[in-house]
């Protein structure tokens, strides 16, 4: 074969290469200005405790250059987490003295929390963080797990977390939310693991939770939920705790309960449940904690 010839493919096969490498291959980009400059904004609205815990959170110097700046981007700040292109994808602000207005947080300036299909997490718990839960949450579309538990939140649960399809974690327990519990979590088909407990939310047990068939905790408990147990909870084939004890719930326990062998805990407790304990429970071969006491249910003899 003509030695010209190879050499000619040779030098055209490096140059497709090259071109590959340059528009295909994503190089590392830092994160984005728009990202520290949000998370400044957001820290200089916050109380003084929250400015001495976010200490690293600093702008670089006017001149920074090379690791100086580097060392300046929120991946390096406490509780940022940031992908290989050094875009903020998780924070991690748990018991940071953080004390402020939830509702002030840039939710839609954070990009990587809204547009990686990485596992992404947003985590404010133990915290002071007041006022109601914004609608701008919905904004968070591909994250995967919200802690926001033990804050001082008010008010309802917005109807715009079910835009958040991927959640398979949400905690919320140890609040003051106090409006109806919202249908939109009913819609979160990848939930997985859902507590509410501890807050005022009031109104009738979805039966759509009954439809969420991923679910394998569901803590609902102390708040003031009314009306029947769905039947539709029986479809929970996964469930491993259900939790309803101290609300004000009514009716019977449903036949449906006994269906699911996966059950280590069931806690129904100081409610106004009026009936017979239905025998189907004895199919709970996992079951380790059964509590039912503070009801009016009774075993049957016949």
């Amino acid at each position: 074969m003509d030695p010209s010839f190879e050499f000619t493919r040779l030098v055209s096969l490096v140059a497709a290469l090259a071109l590959f490498t340059i528009f295909v291959i994503p190089f590392p980009t830092h994160a984005s200005p728009a990202e520290a400059q949000a998370l400044l904004k957001w820290k200089s609205g916050l109380g003084n405790h929250s400015i001495t815990s976010l200490s690293s959170w600093t702008p670089p110097p006017h001149h920074a250059t090379g690791s100086n700046s580097t060392m300046s981007l929120p991946c390096a700040w406490y509780g940022i987490s940031c992908n290989k292109s050094e875009s903020v994808i998780g924070i991690n602000l748990t018991s940071a003295y953080v004390e402020g207005a939830l509702d002030d947080f840039p939710f839609s300036s954070l990009s990587h929390l809204i547009l990686l299909s990485n596992p992404t997490y947003l985590d404010l718990s133990t915290n002071q963080s007041l006022g109601k839960m914004p609608s701008k949450i919905g904004h968070l579309t591909k994250l995967k797990v919200l802690h926001l538990v033990s804050n001082e939140l008010n008010g309802s649960i917005p109807q715009e977390i079910e835009q958040l399809h991927l959640l398979n974690e949400v905690t919320l327990y140890l609040n003051q939310l106090n409006g109806p519990r919202p249908s939109s979590l009913g819609k979160l088909s990848k939930l997985a693991r859902l507590y509410v407990y501890n807050n005022s939310l009031y109104g009738s047990i979805l039966l759509e939770m009954g439809y969420r068939t991923n679910l394998e905790v569901l803590h609902m408990d102390t708040n003031f939920l009314t009306g029947p147990i769905p039947s539709t909870l029986g479809n929970l084939t996964k469930l491993i705790e259900l939790n309803l004890f101290a609300n004000e719930l009514t009716g019977s326990i449903p036949l449906e309960l006994g269906n699911s062998n996966q059950h280590s805990e069931l806690n129904l407790l100081n409610n106004n449940l009026k009936s017979s304990i239905p025998p189907t429970l004895g199919n709970l071969m996992e079951l380790i904690f059964l509590y039912l006491c503070g009801n009016k249910a009774f075993w049957s003899h016949s």
